[in-house]
């Protein structure tokens, strides 16, 4: 737990970091806000979409606006993802699953369709779009057991992963103005869905191939070996070593989809 707190420390010091820079060093308008929504992901043990494997996510937002047109963000966010085989036939047996929180830090440029809300004759809405680059930190356990850490029991018997990756941000979404004063400044609400291209396929703990059961047992213990084949948990018996695991062409995604809630609180000027 305490691990995970000052992992979280980091990131929000590097988040705060990173906006103090664009405070001091870029000119711009302010826009501070609130996003919240529900997240999910995309990998080895997504076989097809359900709501079970939707969660709350919430998060910070600080953009700064340069033109009607372009505007930095950046963000700190808390996610959430899980999958599992044990709601699909087909896979069932294989008994796989997990669940991990993610905590992410990043900054990005927004780009307006339209222009906007910079001045009080600009657009009162528009459609945007916007890139940019995330650190995230995550921690794989049992969909059914959080105490099974399954990062630190090196369930296909390779070495530790990482737990902090990058990400790239791809977004779409829509933001309209509102309570609009002039001299003041004006409350911005926006519905959005960003997709997190990752850089690994460890998301959910299933990457390449499964390693020999028996190795296992004796050189990382039984628990490494059990939940690395967690078909034997089930009865059957352990998959040979070499036969395939996860899909090693495709790396993990996250996602979310949601409102954000901003306040501009550079005065608007009139034209």
């Amino acid at each position: 737990m305490f691990s995970i707190l000052r992992k979280l420390t980091l990131l929000f010091t590097f988040f705060f970091t990173v906006q103090s820079f664009a405070q001091g060093y870029f000119s711009g308008r302010k826009e501070w806000g609130l996003i919240a929504g529900a997240s999910s992901y995309y990998g080895d043990l997504f076989q097809q979409y359900s709501g079970k494997h939707v969660y709350p996510s919430v998060g910070l937002v600080l953009k700064r606006n340069y033109t009607g047109y372009f505007s930095s963000r950046f963000s700190a966010q808390y996610l959430k993802i899980s999958g599992t085989d044990a709601e699909h036939s087909i896979y069932k047996s294989r008994n796989l699953s997990f669940q991990t929180p993610i905590f992410e830090v990043g900054g990005g440029l927004e780009f307006s369709f339209r222009e906007f809300g910079t001045n009080v004759n600009n657009k009162k809405g528009t459609a945007y779009t916007f890139l940019g680059l995330n650190m995230f930190y995550f921690n794989p356990t049992r969909l059914e057991n959080k105490d099974i850490q399954l990062r630190s029991l090196r369930t296909e018997g390779k070495s530790k992963y990482s737990s902090l990756q990058p990400s790239v941000s791809l977004g779409l979404g829509y933001k309209k103005l509102f309570r609009q004063r002039m001299h003041k400044g004006a409350w911005i609400l926006g519905v959005e869905g960003n997709w997190r291209k990752t850089f690994t396929d460890n998301l959910d703990d299933v990457n390449g191939r499964y390693a020999d059961y028996n190795n296992q047992v004796n050189n990382q213990g039984q628990a490494s070996a059990d939940f690395g084949h967690p078909e034997t948990l089930l009865g059957l018996q352990p998959y040979a070593a070499g036969t395939g695991r996860g899909d090693t062409h495709l790396k993990d995604w996250y996602y979310f989809l949601g409102l954000s809630l901003t306040y501009r609180f550079t005065p608007l000027i009139c034209r």
